[in-house]
């Protein structure tokens, strides 16, 4: 569920989730009315407002701590795309002091990546069924077609060397794009959220018990205020995933290849 949620445009997030916090305060509105007409009421309006202030600092600092990771990983997720787009633009470019026959068999082989990249590798990604296992084809074939060739130049030795640090420079980038597509906020985490919102709308329905404007205005406020931490945690949950804010392929598709 939490999954197909993210997966979501942005403007359906924020319906859903505002949706939900909205009725999980109209809930305990409708418990807050149904305490006011029972004799418990009395007791349970003598509850403090600082119960309120570790709630706050508890959830706060929940949110704050997911939300460095998540927008850490929005980073991480440039970076890798960058990386691996640098590096294969590295190879291309020094691939114009080999052999020309070379030359063409590197330059077909990072053309059938980026191929496998396009149709396969990055739709994977998005469904979270990428295969580490299994070799991207294309690379694993330029470099060793590269070690196979026997430099008879000082400066191909050298293009030699900076190619194959490339292509695997390359190989790492993709792998690390691809582990950080299944990092994401775990169920348990979201939970602990919905749990501490609904111990301070609680907390002050049972404040401002019998008192039912006070109760929805200030449960509207509270609600407002999570949904939109939420919203903004999960929209830029699973950078690599569709849905909200999404880390595209498009510094691998500016890859120039004569």
């Amino acid at each position: 569920m939490l999954w197909w949620l993210e997966t979501q445009e942005t403007p359906v997030i924020v319906l859903i989730v505002f949706t939900f916090c909205y009725l999980l305060a109209i809930v305990m509105l409708l418990a807050g009315a149904a305490l006011s007409a029972h004799p418990i009421a009395g007791k349970v309006n003598a509850t403090t407002p600082a119960m309120l202030t570790p709630l706050g600092v508890i959830t706060g600092l929940v949110i704050a701590f997911l939300a460095a990771r998540v927008w850490a990983n929005v980073d991480r997720a440039n970076a890798y795309v960058a990386q691996e787009a640098t590096a294969i633009r590295q190879v291309v470019l020094l691939s114009e002091v080999l052999p020309a026959d070379l030359r063409t068999t590197i330059r077909n082989d990072i053309k059938q990546y980026l191929q496998f990249v396009d149709a396969e590798d990055w739709p994977e990604m998005l469904e979270g069924r990428n295969n580490l296992r299994r070799p991207p084809p294309g690379l694993p074939e330029a470099l060793i077609a590269l070690l196979s060739f026997e430099p008879q130049r000082a400066g191909e030795k050298v293009a030699q060397q900076d190619i194959a640090r490339a292509i695997e420079g390359t190989l790492q980038a993709r792998r690390n794009r691809i582990l950080l597509s299944e990092a994401a906020i775990s169920p348990p985490q979201w939970i602990v959220i919905v749990v501490l919102d609904a111990l301070m709308l609680l907390t002050i329905a049972m404040l401002h018990v019998g008192r039912h404007t006070t109760t929805a205005i200030n449960l509207f406020v509270l609600s407002t205020a999570v949904a939109a931490c939420v919203v903004i945690l999960m929209i830029n949950d699973r950078p690599f995933n569709a849905g909200g804010v999404m880390v595209g392929s498009g510094p691998l598709h500016e890859v120039a290849l004569p």
